[in-house]
């Protein structure tokens, strides 16, 4: 897919309205492992061995701090980091203090650190709290934690099948209006946004190949957590490695349903590189930084318009057309709007959008593609999109002619006869010298 020029991503955030709303929905969340991410010292280092999946692989608050940068340019405002109490497993699942951070990962005055300078840079973060197998004492331990630093969100795991007493008033405790609270778990506890396995598989399913069935993405609300996969799933490479399909464009098609859908999108560490793995030993590994970036070049190119953009965090969401492998849909708002086509077929396919769904006397711009679409005689509206490309048509009033792209024609006219004139002068000059 094609990056978005600047001068376009320019124009079309000074058309767009600053959200002045303030929630989870505008957030996107990027989920990782602090020991898996990055190691940026060895100071920390205690039984590391990074050629046993079982082990700790060294990575820290510090190696996160290093590579930040990876996250910010991909759009994310949200890092869920995973647990970081002090523990036996790399993955936090052994865990021997909830009031202690694990010292593999860095030290208290590294994690405020990491917080201060996400708080910085407007971001957030968010940490796991295991509550499964949690006293009532854990979880006046855990409250204390999270009380006592100024973390913004929270990601409930191990959630217990019987929800006791004891574990509601504690989630009642953290879940502030100044902290969010969430799981990828499916829970009957009241959070700020709801995981549902069905909603993974759909994408899945929906895009491990072409020409797929995309019923199950078109009645999600702005609670929903989308997701290709998670820590405890198989990796979205997986399956569609298992349809000898290639992972990079599959990705691209799927984040791209993904950052456009209602819902809080919450990405796996790894998807933009295309991270395989059908179990935690193979899915967890160390995060590789050297490859080709074409996934997160395509996620900081969408996620610069959503950022900005009301109407794709929680606008209004009208299904236009759904067919095996081909959606189309409408985000709107009362300030913007925005056709949103994903052609995951085999083939080229075109929409006629009506003008009783763009406007009268509109034009879409689209964002990858960088046509101009105008209302046809009929009073349509005709796009065109190849076949695994995701498109985002920006409803505009219609500007007439495309005065900027005319005046650059004429100055590189104007450039190219000066440059002809110039050659003939010296021609005709070294001519007169022979002479």
């Amino acid at each position: 897919m094609k990056r978005i020029p600047l001068l376009v991503v320019a124009v079309l955030l000074l058309s767009i309205p600053t959200p002045a709303f303030a929630s989870l929905q505008q957030e996107s969340i990027y989920d990782l492992l602090v020991d898996r991410y990055f190691n940026q010292t060895s100071n920390n280092d205690i039984d590391v061995n990074t050629q046993d999946p079982q082990a700790f692989a060294g990575g820290d608050f510090l190696g996160i701090r290093d590579r930040l940068a990876h996250i910010q340019d991909m759009g994310f405002t949200y890092i869920s980091i995973g647990p970081i109490f002090e523990t036996e497993k790399y993955d936090g699942s052994e865990i021997s203090s909830y009031s202690s951070i694990e010292s593999r990962y860095g030290t208290e005055e590294e994690f405020v650190d990491l917080l201060d300078e996400l708080h910085a840079k407007d971001m957030k973060l968010m940490i796991d709290l295991p509550i499964g197998d949690a006293t009532p004492e854990n979880l006046q331990e855990m409250q204390a934690f999270v009380e006592r630093f100024p973390i913004d969100g929270v990601k409930l795991t191990n959630i217990p099948a019987t929800i006791t007493p004891e574990v509601e008033q504690f989630v009642a405790a953290i879940n502030t209006d100044e902290r969010d609270v969430i799981s990828l778990e499916e829970t009957d506890l009241e959070l700020d946004a709801n995981y549902s396995s069905d909603t993974t598989t759909a994408f899945q399913q929906a895009f491990k190949t072409v020409d797929q069935p995309m019923s199950g993405l078109i009645n999600f609300t702005e609670s929903d957590i989308l997701t290709l996969d998670t820590l405890v799933t198989e990796r979205f490479t997986y399956f569609s490695t298992e349809e000898n399909m290639f992972p990079p464009t599959r990705i691209m098609v799927a984040m791209g349903a993904l950052l456009t859908l209602p819902g809080v999108p919450v990405m796996t560490y790894g998807t933009e590189i295309a991270m395989n793995g059908d179990s935690q030993e193979s899915s967890h590994q160390i995060m590789n930084f050297r490859v080709d970036e074409d996934i997160m070049l395509f996620i900081e190119d969408l996620q610069t318009i959503r950022n900005q953009s009301e109407a794709l965090q929680r606008g209004d969401f009208e299904l236009l057309q759904e067919e095996d492998g081909y959606l189309v849909f409408k985000r709107s708002t009362e300030n913007e709007a925005f056709i949103v086509v994903i052609n995951n077929t085999s083939g080229t396919k075109t929409f006629a959008a009506s003008e009783e769904i763009v406007g009268v006397d509109k034009e879409l711009r689209g964002l990858f593609g960088r046509d101009v679409v105008r209302q046809a005689d009929n009073g349509e509206y005709r796009l065109t999109i190849d076949r695994e490309l995701v498109e985002l048509y920006h409803v505009k009033e219609n500007s007439g002619l495309n005065t900027a792209y005319i005046i650059a024609m004429a100055i590189a006219y104007a450039l190219f006869l000066g440059f002809i004139y110039l050659v003939w002068r010296k021609g005709k000059q070294k001519r007169a010298q022979q002479n």
